[in-house]
């Protein structure tokens, strides 16, 4: 399993509602229908701890894969004249510019209790 991660803000002129409201119902649907690939699609919306400052993040998105050459189809689709309505739609309610991208080597500890 490959995981790809995404760090995401929302514009500024939107509220964090707005964002959420526009990622879950619009640009979610629309990615899941798009990228063949994808075995799990996960949205982790965030907000601060109690006293903690605001997250510099509004969400953090994992797009989980079988492999590597199903993330390298899907990054190929993404750049692709016909993957191009992803990034559209994402100018709608994303900051493209401040977006990170980072691949993943989950490790995970199952606790029976």
């Amino acid at each position: 399993m490959v995981k790809l991660i995404l760090l995401v803000k929302r514009k500024p002129s939107l509220s964090f509602e707005a964002f959420r409201e526009y990622y879950e119902l619009t640009h979610a649907p629309l990615a899941a229908s798009k990228l063949k690939h994808l075995r799990h699609y996960c949205r982790n919306f965030l907000t601060s701890f109690p006293g903690q400052p605001e997250p510099a993040y509004d969400c953090v998105t994992e797009f989980w894969f079988d492999d590597h050459d199903a993330l390298a189809q899907t990054m190929a689709f993404a750049r692709s004249s016909e993957g191009q309505v992803l990034a559209e739609d994402e100018e709608r309610f994303m900051d493209r510019a401040s977006m990170r991208t980072y691949i993943a080597d989950e490790h995970t500890t199952t606790i029976d209790r």
